[in-house]
């Protein structure tokens, strides 16, 4: 990692909640609250006692302020070979982060936490999910649904009968997911099964991800002893917000770089400013020491993605890519 400190970070932090175009997440591998806005969208963005908060009609994000955690910038390949994904995520050490979640359905009384003054009046509902790091709830004050759930406490949320999920369905109460880093509301309505998932805030509960125990993608290389808290996803140079293919963006590219710099562990960086470097001054792959580790070669594989963006292709280019990456080119933009 650079030379971060917690300044730094709050100040990254500060601008991403500023930012529209700026998505979030809180969750674990298979449970995730997701968190966006549109441009034009109201929302009430303000300082609370804990950190900052943006609050819309669909859901409410609250990112707790830490003198302890770490930015984790990450980029991923995409299966198109002129793109990749990005995100940053916001990590704390292992002990820091557990929330002592429960392994039931628990009820947790009046959620005074809440972001609304209508939240504060319902009650949450901790799922039972038994995630060390993060606490995924129900909150609702729909009689009948508060009378289901507490009829069946202490029960895990995916061994609940199919009454409660049903009951769950019907009353459309809001999802809240919660660490030590802050929360994600969702007040938005659940799909219906097998309906389109909305842009905006939206959560996930995936058994088969959930079963294999992971706090993380295998994808992001979150440094060892870390766990993250919170993430959050800046706009990306060559694609939208739905992954669709876009013309690249140096601007974007440029903020994004930047955290990358500053936060990203220092093998990464090392890894890009080799591939860099080569291109600049002409040197062939098989002149350098090229990275083994899954994480580093895959940041030169997006090293070089990013040149072609910012440089075109060149005979050099070719030679590199037929080493880091030898499936044809083809390019979709």
């Amino acid at each position: 990692m650079a030379n971060m400190t917690w300044r730094d970070a709050e100040h990254a932090l500060q601008a991403a909640i500023n930012d529209a175009a700026t998505g979030w997440s809180l969750g674990t591998f298979g449970a995730l609250a997701e968190f966006h806005r549109d441009a034009d969208e109201d929302a009430r963005i303000e300082t609370v006692a804990t950190g900052r908060s943006v609050v819309t009609e669909r859901g409410a994000l609250r990112v707790d302020k830490h003198s302890g955690l770490r930015l984790v910038p990450y980029e991923g390949l995409s299966k198109n070979p002129t793109a990749w994904m990005q995100g940053v995520m916001v990590c704390l050490p292992e002990a820091d982060a557990a929330i002592g979640a429960a392994d039931g359905l628990t009820d947790l009384g009046a959620d005074i936490d809440a972001l609304t003054d209508d939240g504060r009046n319902q009650r949450l509902f901790d799922l039972g999910l038994g995630v060390p790091h993060v606490q995924p709830c129900l909150r609702t004050d729909d009689a009948a649904l508060v009378d289901v759930l507490r009829a069946h406490l202490n029960i895990p949320f995916l061994h609940l009968p199919q009454v409660v999920v049903a009951a769950i369905k019907a009353a459309q109460p809001a999802r809240v997911f919660q660490s030590n880093l802050g929360r994600i509301e969702v007040t938005a309505s659940i799909p219906a099964r097998g309906g389109e998932t909305p842009l905006g805030p939206h959560t996930h509960i995936l058994p088969e991800l959930l079963g294999r125990g992971r706090n993380h993608s295998a994808n992001v290389p979150v440094p060892e002893g870390w766990v993250p808290g919170l993430a959050f996803y800046p706009p990306n140079a060559a694609r939208d917000a739905r992954g669709e293919i876009t013309p690249f963006d140096r601007a974007v590219h440029d903020r994004f770089q930047a955290l990358i710099e500053a936060f990203a562990p220092a093998e990464i960086v090392a890894a890009k400013a080799l591939l860099r470097d080569s291109m600049s001054a002409g040197t062939a792959p098989e002149d350098v020491e090229l990275p083994t580790e899954r994480a580093t070669r895959t940041a030169l594989r997006v090293a070089l993605r990013q040149w072609w963006h910012l440089h075109g292709e060149s005979e050099l280019w070719h030679t590199w890519r037929a080493i880091c990456e030898p499936a044809p080119l083809t390019i979709d933009q």
